[in-house]
């Protein structure tokens, strides 16, 4: 693509971010044929780009020790919190941002009854996670616990409204539980701990399956009785299930009779999506600025970040941050972005940097799942090895249905079969491609019933075949 059109695209999304909302599908004739040519670009393999990774990743062993450990990092974090936390009280009359969505007080809006319940981790996190269920029903097909989608927290799964697959669940007699992992929305606080802390911080998916899923799933077992829960989810939910199948083995597991996965992230070798990729090589840079200034947070919803993003994706112009989304996971067009005003109250999550650094190192290394590498010198602390451990995806021998999304660039269908074929014998229960969704579209869509059926159709089948 010459430079004309480049110098269009930048014209073009200027134009769509000045525009009123209401005027968003003015634009979109201009701007989707040179947007499908930006998305059409040929992609550079994740092997190509995140195997180049080490070659820049020299500063690893000083970001680890020197860095992480010095007080002066703190005070620029606690600096740089401050600074922000006061933009963001600014910016609040000319930026303003609605009250976050608390799926407890939403779903009554909705006809069903919500409930908040908390919990506190073997290691001090407070985690607040939710029920949601339908009080007419007599009595209920099963529990289905949903944990959040990456950069999203316990309301994930109600951001289409009375199309979200929670209200759908609800609707046809399941009792159904968000769940909360550390970090997010309703999992920021701790019983020692300051949020603003970069010890608060130290956590990546490893924690969330080793920690919060177990303590969470057990909370459930015995607050309904039923052990046998139905665990849907995407994308970070699949990891921290591995996780914690690894840990634990069958000590949590056992509570689970199926799960029920849209691109579950497992293996990221064949990841094609250019900003994943190329962000790849910039991981080392990132750590240094999680450590010395952010005390290892990505402060996407940080007072005066989230102000932003919600006005230009939000108020401003939906329309910019769907081809935003596109180019990010992948071109489909389900992806619902007249909701973005109500789903943005909560997105983009905060999560710590060294999340970001672990899926960042799983790409470009075929079949390769591990824990975090933290160098040579701090893997010899942590591990008592130079390199990082390996996870045992055949600890997994729940019923697993995965559901790779066919235009996903991020999580692709070739990764995830991999991931499926890594699994116990046992697991290996239904593999099935959803072809014109992409990896955000299962919080999303448009098509609900495209996405959301096929799952829902299995485990209706499943429950049924388990009760003769």
């Amino acid at each position: 693509m010459g430079f004309s059109k480049w110098t269009l695209v930048h014209l073009l999304l200027g134009l769509s971010i000045s525009a009123p909302s209401a005027g968003q599908s003015l634009l979109q004739p201009l701007l989707a044929p040179v947007m499908d040519e930006v998305l059409d670009l040929p992609a550079i393999a994740g092997s190509v780009l995140g195997g180049a990774a080490p070659l820049v990743g020299e500063l690893n062993p000083l970001l680890q020790t020197a860095l992480l450990q010095n007080n002066l990092t703190q005070l620029s974090s606690d600096i740089f919190t401050k600074l922000t936390g006061l933009a963001g009280v600014l910016l609040k009359p000319v930026l303003p941002v609605p009250p976050i969505l608390r799926p407890d007080t939403e779903a009554p809006k909705f006809g069903f009854n919500g409930e908040a319940h908390e919990v506190t981790t073997s290691d001090g996190y407070i985690l607040t996670f939710f029920r949601v269920r339908n009080t007419s029903c007599s009595e209920y097909l099963a529990v289905v616990v949903l944990p959040p989608g990456i950069l999203s927290n316990a309301a994930s799964f109600i951001f289409l409204k009375e199309n979200s697959l929670v209200y759908k669940l609800a609707r046809q007699c399941y009792d159904v539980w968000l769940l909360t992992f550390r970090g997010y929305l309703f999992g920021r606080n701790h019983t020692t701990l300051s949020v603003n802390s970069a010890q608060f911080w130290d956590f990546y998916p490893y924690h969330w399956g080793a920690y919060d899923l177990p303590v969470q799933l057990e909370y459930v077992v015995n607050k309904t009785g039923s052990t046998k829960l139905r665990l849907m989810g995407v994308d970070q939910g699949g990891t921290a299930f591995f996780f914690m199948n690894h840990v634990h083995g069958p000590r949590y597991q056992r509570y689970v009779a199926g799960c029920y996965f849209w691109g579950p992230i497992g293996y990221l070798g064949h990841l094609s999506s250019l900003a994943f990729a190329a962000a790849a090589l910039l991981r080392d840079v990132l750590t240094a600025v999680g450590a010395t200034v952010l005390h290892n947070e990505l402060v996407l919803f940080n007072p005066a970040v989230h102000s932003v993003v919600y006005n230009l994706c939000g108020r401003v112009s939906p329309l910019t941050c769907f081809y935003l989304f596109q180019i990010l996971s992948g071109k489909s067009d389900e992806i619902n972005y007249k909701l973005f005003p109500y789903m943005f109250a909560n997105l983009l999550d905060s999560t710590s940097i060294y999340t970001v650094i672990y899926y960042l190192q799983q790409v470009g290394r075929f079949k390769y799942m591990a824990y975090l590498d933290y160098g040579k010198i701090e893997n010899l602390k942590r591990y008592n090895q130079s390199t990082p451990v390996l996870v045992n995806l055949k600890a997994t021998t729940a019923l697993c249905a995965f559901y790779p999304l066919g235009r996903g660039t991020v999580v692709v269908t070739q990764d995830v079969l991999d991931t499926f074929r890594a699994l116990s014998p046992s697991a290996q229960h239904v593999f099935k491609v959803l072809e014109k969704y992409n990896n955000v579209s299962p919080l999303f869509a448009i098509d609900t019933e495209g996405i959301y059926g096929p799952p829902m159709t299995q485990m209706l089948a499943d429950i049924k075949q388990m009760q003769g």
